[in-house]
């Protein structure tokens, strides 16, 4: 496989997105007669890259692929310059595999379930915006390219999140996600900039190197890292922004699947694990990162016990399980964080997948509340 060919796997599902949008723009793949080539479009697209994925995978157990690759330079301004690059360790690859294969799945589901859907074209595309968003944010090497797909998914979700447009709610629940999301944004650009001034370069690769011979000063590293974590809690809805996640689930079954319960609310974590060697080099980041986790899952765990709908109590149970992640990493167990993050993603994406034809086959009611919890009413109260 030639080393410029890796642009495919990210790019197929946004040249599938392209071509659903011009479509529909000149009329021919609109209604119930598109909905064909729009699926086949998107899910071949989708289905290759996740092939591209498995030939990197097995040129690695070969040992015959190179740690780090640059397609050619982006952006370039005195000292300064941003590679097109991608970064092939053991972490973008296992991460790389999971997104093609959950993505693969979701996208083969969500064929039958829009059956006839008046947004089926505006959904595919945008669902081949996302996948091409997480394969890019695992396999960027350097924090610029990894904030495009960042923005990227985070446009993708706020489109989703309003699929039914007409719907209040749903438009405003989808406002609520997009300004908290922009928080944490602010915090990842503080983190790219930054790296610009201090360490000379965007590169994690690069990072890692000068950090690992101790040529920095640990502020310096503290201050970016600290901008990395604030994305990363925004993104994966940790404390104190968790609240937006559960207003996300407006959107349909699928994309709640492949966003909140599998792989965008992971991204956090993901961010958090490249940032493995600048984490160990300032401890007392893992503190935090240790106690944000905590936090968060104790509130998941109460505010999960009040849930009577399905979606929302997964979404709940996934909020406490990414947050036990940040406990494993506040520990310095990032290979346990990462293991726990692959099983979590394909079990919950299962799950969510699962949930409406769960719905048609329950015929009991929910749940009581806990007597302990029922008896603190302004626990209760809060939880509610």
């Amino acid at each position: 496989m030639p080393n410029w060919s890796i642009i495919f796997i990210p790019l197929l599902p946004l040249l599938a997105a392209f071509w659903i949008a011009i479509g529909f723009i000149f009329g021919w793949n609109r209604g119930e007669k598109g909905e064909k080539e729009t699926a086949r479009v998107s899910l071949y697209a989708i289905g290759l890259s996740f092939l591209l994925v498995i030939g990197l995978d097995v040129m690695a157990i070969m040992g015959e692929l190179p740690k780090t690759i640059i397609v050619g330079t982006w952006l370039s301004s005195g000292e300064y310059q941003t590679n097109i690059s991608f970064l092939l360790d053991y972490l973008s690859l296992t991460m790389a595999t999971l997104v093609g294969f959950i993505t693969l799945i979701v996208t083969k589901f969500s064929i039958n379930y829009l059956h006839r859907e008046a947004g089926f074209q505006r959904f595919f595309m945008m669902l081949s915006v996302f996948n091409a968003a997480m394969l890019l944010i695992v396999l960027a090497g350097n924090a610029a390219l990894t904030f495009i797909a960042w923005e990227l998914a985070g446009v993708s979700s706020f489109l989703l999140i309003a699929y039914s447009w007409h719907r209040n709610v749903a438009t405003t629940n989808a406002v609520r996600a997009f300004v908290t999301n922009r928080i944490g944004d602010m915090g990842f650009v503080l983190g790219i900039v930054f790296s610009f001034f201090w360490f000379g370069t965007v590169e994690w690769s690069d990072m890692q190197a000068i950090v690992a011979k101790g040529e920095i000063s640990k502020i310096y590293v503290g201050v970016i890292v600290f901008g990395f974590m604030i994305a990363a809690f925004a993104k994966s809805a940790q404390f104190p922004f968790s609240a937006w996640i559960s207003r996300a689930l407006e959107g349909p079954t699928p994309s709640s699947a492949v966003f909140y319960g599998s792989l965008m609310v992971h991204a956090g974590v993901y961010l958090l694990l490249r940032l493995e060697p600048l984490l160990m080099y300032e401890p007392p980041l893992l503190i935090i990162i240790m106690i944000i986790g905590l936090i968060t899952m104790s509130y998941a765990y109460i505010v999960g016990l009040v849930q009577t709908d399905v979606k929302s109590s997964f979404m709940f149970s996934t909020l406490a399980q990414v947050g036990l992640m940040l406990v494993w990493i506040g520990l310095g167990q990032f290979k346990l964080a990462l293991v726990h993050l692959v099983l979590h993603a394909i079990w919950r994406a299962y799950q969510f997948l699962h949930a409406p034809s769960f719905m048609q086959q329950v015929s009991r009611p929910a749940r009581p509340v806990p007597q302990w919890l029922s008896r603190k009413t302004w626990l209760y109260t809060a939880a509610l």
